[in-house]
């Protein structure tokens, strides 16, 4: 995915004080953060319905930007030029149906109940007659999830946002596109005993950076502590920079995962780190992401959920359809790989199951994202 460094923190006000200790071992860094617009914050110490007493089921989901971005890549090398790129972007997104694919998405959390969902992909396209002045919206894929987890009654508030990416690009047919892209933590706000809650949200973007061109494309994460009764544990969702082949995406993958690891090891309470890891924790040397990432988490002492859990089971999450094809389609695919994980360190889980949001027959593309979800329960 291609990221400017920008970003921005969403906190939940009054969750902790400045500078009071944290789980961290050092003072809370709280940040007021930018509102999406158009969507309520709740109340501090929201507290929220869990499955099974005090256990917590938590969901993540890369909800599909809408395309993987090849066209762009290919322009970025030379090999097309980037506003013939961009127009066939654009169109790509107008095929992608990523107001309805929401819906599906949508759907798939209110069934699901977790008490915490972390979203991977969350784009706000836009765009404007230059890159200077891309400023109308196109989709928002947060804002269609607000409406339509509302309009199911499931009763989820934004409990942080984070933006490693934005940026606008300048085509022929469409002046210019713009992509906002966002990692999301939605919290589940209902009436629970014991009491939970998160707290101490904030936003990190990591400091390798891949560079393709003239572009620099960071990655970034959202970390809160999470509160069940008299327990706690950090949660940590991810979404590591992608391969991209005749780069260094491996080793800028590699060092995003190494800060990570550093920066969670002065943790005092168990740690969760789920998300986007594109990293083939099956170690398939034939997948697309056959880097190491996930055996380094591993090997930093955290365990890989689904492979304690289904023993044998490859659990392949990726991808379902495929994209940046010409013509335009998104065939459906049987998954070769799985980087959609669940890391835990010092915490039990007691279930993993993975989720797909199937579209109706006939519609295109196939699922509402390309990505299969994970939705796990644990006990602090």
């Amino acid at each position: 995915m291609f990221r400017t460094k920008v970003t921005r923190t969403l906190t939940l006000a009054g969750l902790a004080s400045a500078g009071q200790p944290n789980h961290w071992g050092c003072p809370s860094r709280l940040w007021l953060a930018c509102a999406v617009a158009a969507i309520a914050i709740a109340p501090a110490k929201a507290q929220t319905a869990a499955s099974h007493g005090s256990t917590v089921k938590i969901m993540t989901q890369n909800i599909d930007e809408g395309t993987d971005e090849t066209f762009i890549v290919e322009a970025l090398f030379g090999y097309m030029p980037l506003p013939d790129a961009m127009d066939l972007t654009y169109a790509e997104l107008e095929a992608s149906h990523l107001r309805a694919r929401a819906a599906l998405i949508a759907g798939q959390i209110a069934a699901q109940k977790a008490d915490i969902v972390a979203l991977e992909e969350v784009a706000l396209w836009r765009t404007g007659p230059d890159p200077q002045h891309a400023f109308t919206p196109l989709y928002d894929q947060l804002a269609y999830l607000v409406e339509d987890l509302a309009r199911l009654r499931a009763p989820y508030f934004v409990a942080g946002v984070n933006i490693p990416e934005d940026i606008a690009l300048a085509g022929n047919q469409i002046g210019a596109l713009r992509l906002t892209e966002r990692n999301v933590l939605l919290v589940r706000a209902e009436f629970r005993w014991p009491p939970f809650y998160v707290s101490d949200v904030q936003s990190h973007v990591f400091s390798s950076v891949l560079t393709i061109g003239t572009l620099q494309i960071p990655a970034g994460w959202i970390s809160a502590t999470v509160h069940v009764g008299n327990k706690q544990f950090i949660l940590a969702m991810v979404h590591l920079e992608s391969t991209v082949p005749g780069t260094d995406a491996t080793t800028v993958q590699e060092a995003q995962a190494q800060e990570l690891i550093q920066t969670l090891s002065g943790a005092k309470v168990p740690v969760l780190i789920c998300g986007d890891f594109n990293s083939d924790a099956n170690d398939n040397p034939a997948a697309p992401d056959p880097t190491p990432t996930a055996d380094m988490i591993q090997a930093a002492g955290y365990t890989d959920v689904w492979k304690v859990l289904h023993s044998g089971d490859p659990g392949n999450t990726w991808n379902l359809y495929s994209e940046d094809l010409l013509p335009t389609a998104f065939p459906a695919q049987t998954p070769v790989e799985r980087i959609d994980l669940f890391f835990t360190l010092g915490l039990s889980a007691l279930t993993d199951v993975q989720v797909i949001a199937p579209a109706p027959a006939g519609f295109s593309p196939p699922d509402g994202s390309d990505h299969v979800g994970l939705v796990a329960t644990f006990a602090p």
